[in-house]
């Protein structure tokens, strides 16, 4: 099986090609300025040098949010676009799931954090589970760094905080009474071969959705309408 990876929910555009069980092929840029032409010509690049076909892709994987509005526009508008041209699926993963699962085997509470910007984040609590991988515990949400604060002070317990959210609010969760840690920039963004790692389990289990059934998480209420225009402007998404 060979999964197509699309990732453009924050601040940094990462794709990938991985057949199951090999080292995926990965790009990463900033987005999402010329987004929308430079996927295209990174997904061409990546098939021509890892000597793969469209007709070749089982599935693609595809990081549905929270995140960035206009990133998560283009990616889904291209997914939608390629995952139907070829009559393949698509797998839906969370961007919080990615970076929570970069902490699998943190024995402290985990809490994902995407910068959702206009001085919020949007993040979801997760725990480790038995024989490794992480659950969450929460309903994915938005809200200002200080109002999380006060959420994870209430946990009384140790946290780790994950995500670019948690690195640029930094000194807004400091002021929490219990211990906190902070994973490092490695992790500041959706990791490609994380996103692989979540996505074939489900594609060989069948868990995926047709092109024209993906739903993309947004939280915000001026997300929602947004996407309300967005589904007008590319009514068929082909």
């Amino acid at each position: 099986m060979i999964l197509l990876g699309i990732d453009t929910a924050t601040a940094m555009t990462s794709l990938g090609l991985c057949k199951y069980g090999e080292p995926p092929a990965i790009v990463s840029f900033p987005g999402p300025k010329n987004q929308l032409e430079s996927i295209g010509v990174a997904v061409r690049q990546l098939l021509e040098q890892s000597g793969i076909s469209n007709s070749q892709i089982s599935a693609i994987a595809l990081d549905v949010g929270p995140g960035l509005f206009t990133g998560l526009r283009v990616g889904v508008s291209f997914a939608k676009s390629f995952a139907g041209g070829l009559g393949i699926p698509i797998v839906p993963v969370s961007s919080l799931d990615i970076q929570a699962c970069t902490q699998g085997n943190c024995p402290r509470t985990i809490v994902s954090l995407v910068d959702a910007r206009r001085g919020e984040v949007f993040y979801a609590v997760y725990r480790k589970v038995p024989g490794g991988g992480v659950e969450r515990l929460t309903d994915y949400a938005v809200a200002s760094p200080e109002n999380v604060a006060m959420e994870i002070e209430s946990m009384a317990e140790s946290v780790l905080l994950v995500g670019q959210g948690a690195i640029k609010y930094r000194d807004s969760f400091t002021s929490a009474s219990q211990p906190l840690h902070f994973a490092g920039s490695a992790t500041a963004y959706p990791l490609m071969p994380v996103l692989f790692e979540i996505a074939f389990p489900l594609a060989f289990s069948e868990e995926f959705v047709s092109p024209e059934s993906v739903e993309v998480i947004y939280i915000r209420d001026a997300d929602a309408k947004v996407n309300f225009d967005v589904r007008h402007a590319f009514p068929k998404d082909r």
